[in-house]
């Protein structure tokens, strides 16, 4: 049997309305390559969250032409989601998202990490109910490894899932 291997790279503009479009057209293209429709999903939800990160964080001031990159590339037992975006480097946003990367590698599973956050929150609830929850849960339910690659202005935060 030929081994099946998707391979997704898609300019996206900065909207909102677009998550939902994407991450829909991407559970189908997965749904009609794989057959774990299970997994399926939870690729399209890392990759949903990864985009809304992106615009949420993103610098888009003065930056209206500028889009977001995604690139997936599938396979039987292993996802690879990147998705890159403008930033301002000096944002206190992108010293956080170091921050909690560094903080999720010293755990030997996202399921540790994730506890441990809930945990955190339990016993001091988040200030204006911003939880900064958003990375931990995508490596939990993503059983994935999360990267950050800052070249310039562009941010690169890319999830490598096995299946």
């Amino acid at each position: 049997m030929e081994a099946r291997r998707l391979l997704i790279d898609l300019p996206v503009r900065n909207e909102w309305s677009n998550i939902e479009l994407v991450r829909t057209a991407i559970l189908n293209c997965f749904a009609a390559v794989f057959n774990d429709l299970d997994s399926c999903r939870t690729v399209a939800t890392v990759i949903s969250e990864l985009l809304e990160n992106a615009i949420k964080y993103g610098d888009w001031d003065n930056k209206s032409g500028h889009l977001l990159h995604l690139a997936i590339t599938g396979e039987e037992q292993r996802v690879t989601v990147s998705v890159e975006h403008p930033v301002n480097v000096k944002s206190e946003d992108v010293a956080r998202l170091q921050k909690t990367l560094a903080w999720l590698a010293t755990f030997s599973r996202p399921e540790e990490a994730y506890r441990a956050r809930l945990n955190q929150f339990a016993e001091a609830p988040p200030e204006l109910g911003i939880s900064r929850l958003g990375l931990v849960r995508i490596a939990y339910e993503g059983n994935c490894v999360l990267l950050a690659e800052l070249k310039g202005e562009t941010l690169r935060v890319s999830a490598e899932m096995a299946q």
